[in-house]
């Protein structure tokens, strides 16, 4: 694959993106480094706008662009189940989860785990989210996005994550929440804006018209796989994705066996990886936490909601293009194809984006990383000096100390994360696998124990630990099963996985608290669930109808599950 030529209104572009994002992060991270409060949350001055902004920009990053356009090109519009799945996720965590969450005043996920669990889960919560921010999100990120950026431009790979790296760490360094939040708008707006123009040029190359929506129907009606070599092309491709009947590329519900998202665990996934995700992983709920109030916290996030609903258009509808455009990928040999797709966003790059814009394709790349990057630096700082040398170390802790401690967990998460994905770098298996593995492994256990604790006030310290261990000990032994016996083709979805072991967990946590009943030490006794917060889940839900968190939740509800109906054998069906 060549490299792409920079012409000079290309480094004007992206030198101006460089120019925007500094000023931003210079002017939002001045003065946020006096108190904890102001490093951590942003001192909770944070409006809706940033919020929904910068959640979309910390959840979308290169892997997105990279690996769920190459996912796609293989299977179809089913990725599109991920990102709306996403969408009602995102409608619990409003209705159910940030009241009772801003009620609480924490600062860490981890806080929270210690008032209802007591230290053991804090402790065990905050050192695996350390370890998953690294391996799993920074890692990939910093890998994907040097990947993109080498084959782009013919950088050094190892420069490429270097210099990403520090660049995006550098400004959490800097300015905490603060400075991560209101870059993390601009980022958004960057990406959404670049790959959405990537996407137009595609679809105007797609038929002789040159219309937007003519080409969308004409993907449309290839990606049916009816005639000629795209129906070659799914004809081959089919018993590489299920072995339950002939494949159908335009459907999100799929198979029990389908590698990505059977439809056996759509439900599980939004309950155990979804809310683990949404509503624990502290980089992403760091935002909310820092929120004006409840009103501004909920509809920032409804603001994520309708983003995560319309981000297919750019990061699934890519892939359905590319196969109209080369559906004899798919007809050689199958890992070639799909190192042939992993390429697909490189290749519609070279293919439609015309001279002097690349310069915003760079200025895209960066934004990925940079808004993922910093906000998974600012998050495992909060956690290292909040849950882990806080109480550990210095209990006693002044504002200073904690923000200081915070600078340097940051650099040296920054360090960790460099390395990391240099060593991910050298690995074989495809970004997007490689996170999706790691979060069905990690995800059930504590989304067990968090929904069991909201859920039933006698859950204790003894249930949560046995969640922990039961469901780290499944996970391991569904992994090894597979690898050692062959199994029924159900057996490894990881999706599959996640929910027998978030059901398993869900046991494990009502069986210890039962077998060891009492309060666990430090755990708090008055409002541990949901049940003790219903004054709290009527806040903040907006004065008139266009601020009104129940309409735009409720049309977001219909939108999602009408496109999940529309994208199905319903209305295509195979034929």
């Amino acid at each position: 694959m060549g490299t792409l030529s920079m012409l000079p209104l290309d480094y004007i572009e992206f030198f101006i993106f460089l120019v925007l994002l500094c000023a931003v992060g210079f002017f939002s991270g001045r003065g946020e480094r006096k108190t904890s409060a102001d490093y951590f949350l942003a001192g909770r001055t944070l409006p809706w706008y940033v919020v929904g902004g910068s959640y979309v920009a910390a959840n979308v990053s290169t892997e997105h662009f990279v690996g769920l356009v190459g996912a796609s090109y293989i299977m179809g519009v089913v990725p599109a189940q991920a990102q709306w799945a996403t969408s009602l996720v995102i409608l619990l965590i409003i209705f159910l989860f940030v009241p009772f969450l801003l009620k609480a005043r924490i600062t860490t996920i981890p806080e929270y785990l210690s008032r209802r669990f007591g230290s053991g889960t804090r402790l065990s919560f905050a050192v695996i989210t350390v370890i998953a921010n690294i391996t799993i999100f920074m890692a990939a990120v910093m890998y994907a996005g040097g990947l993109a950026l080498s084959a782009f431009f013919g950088w050094p790979l190892l420069w490429c994550i270097i210099g990403t790296g520090i660049f995006a760490g550098g400004w959490a360094v800097y300015g905490g929440l603060s400075t991560a939040a209101w870059t993390g708008l601009v980022t958004a707006v960057v990406k959404v804006g670049g790959v959405g123009l990537l996407t137009i040029f595609a679809l105007k190359g797609m038929t002789p018209s040159g219309g937007i929506l003519d080409g969308f129907w004409s993907v449309i009606e290839h990606n049916r796989g009816t005639e000629g070599v795209w129906r070659e092309a799914v004809a081959a491709s089919g018993p590489h994705l299920t072995q339950m009947g002939a494949y159908n590329r335009l459907s999100v519900i799929q198979p029990p066996d389908h590698p990505l998202i059977p439809w056996t665990s759509i439900i599980f996934t939004i309950v155990s990886v979804g809310v683990w995700y949404g509503a624990m992983n502290q980089f992403i709920v760091q935002r909310v936490l820092g929120a004006k109030n409840i009103w501004h916290a909920r509809m920032g996030l409804m603001v994520a909601g309708y983003a995560k609903f319309l981000l297919p258009l750019i990061i699934v509808l890519p892939g359905l293009i590319l196969f109209q455009r080369h559906p004899e990928y798919m007809l050689g040999d199958w890992k070639t194809a799909q190192h042939q797709a992993d390429a697909g966003f490189v290749t519609l790059v070279q293919e439609f984006l015309p001279a002097g814009l690349r310069g915003l394709l760079l200025a895209v790349l960066f934004s990925a990383v940079q808004a993922t990057v910093t906000s998974v630096v600012n998050a495992t700082a909060a956690i290292l000096t909040l849950d882990l040398y806080v109480p550990l170390v210095n209990p006693g802790a002044t504002d200073r100390q904690k923000v200081r401690v915070g600078v340097i967990a940051s650099i040296v998460a920054i360090a960790a994360g460099i390395a990391m994905a240099i060593v991910v770098s050298q690995t074989s298996s495809g970004i997007f696998q490689y996170m999706q593995t790691l979060n069905a492994f990690v995800a059930p256990p504590f989304a067990a124990l968090f929904w069991v604790g909201l859920l039933w006030k006698r859950t204790n310290g003894a249930g949560a630990m046995a969640s922990i261990i039961g469901g780290f000990a499944v996970a391991a032994a569904i992994k090894a099963g597979g690898e050692l016996w062959q199994m029924p083709s159900w057996y490894y979805p990881f999706g599959n996985q996640a929910a027998v072991c978030w059901v398993l967990c869900v046991g494990f946590c009502i069986a210890g608290t039962l077998l060891r009943p009492g309060l666990t030490p430090g755990m708090a006794r008055d409002n541990v669930t949901l049940w003790d917060s219903r004054e709290a889940l009527s806040e903040g839900l907006g004065k008139h109808w266009y601020t009104s968190v129940f309409f735009w939740g409720g049309l977001l509800l219909a939108l999602t599950l009408a496109s999940m109906a529309y994208f199905s054998s319903l209305f295509f069906p195979v034929r």
